[in-house]
């Protein structure tokens, strides 16, 4: 069984925001824990266990009851695409102006539903300001 592609996944906002606290966690503490991740996204554990067992079923993470959650390799591609959107969005909004924790709120809004084509000419355009 070959490894589906990213584009074949359809994730929602929330199992979206589930896959980027994941790889946080892995990446701030080396491991993810149901009860970090509630914490984090202050949700209930039950709502976070709901979640990991559809990622798990779509191939983006690995997770059983009462053990820690692991990205898949398709997982980690996804969560990292999802912070690079967020950073573009977030460098932009800072280049017009707007407050940090405004422009950080609106980021976080903007990179589930902005078209990927959208977003692919934004970094192009910031790659050719930082260029400059």
């Amino acid at each position: 069984m070959s490894l589906p592609e990213m584009e074949d996944i359809e994730l929602t906002k929330a199992l979206e925001m589930y896959v980027k606290v994941a790889y946080e966690l892995e990446e701030e503490l080396g491991i993810a824990t149901v009860s970090d991740m509630a914490e984090r996204l202050n949700v209930k554990a039950p709502s976070v266990t709901a979640a990991l067992q559809k990622l798990d079923s779509m191939g983006v993470v690995k997770y059983r009851r009462y053990q820690n959650v692991k990205l898949t390799k398709l997982g980690k591609i996804i969560a990292r695409k999802l912070l690079s959107r967020n950073k573009t969005l977030l460098d932009f909004l800072l280049l017009i102006g707007v407050e940090e924790e405004i422009a950080s709120t609106d980021a976080c809004e903007i990179e589930h539903v902005i078209n990927p084509k959208t977003i692919e000419k934004l970094a192009e355009y910031m790659k050719k300001l930082s260029d400059e």
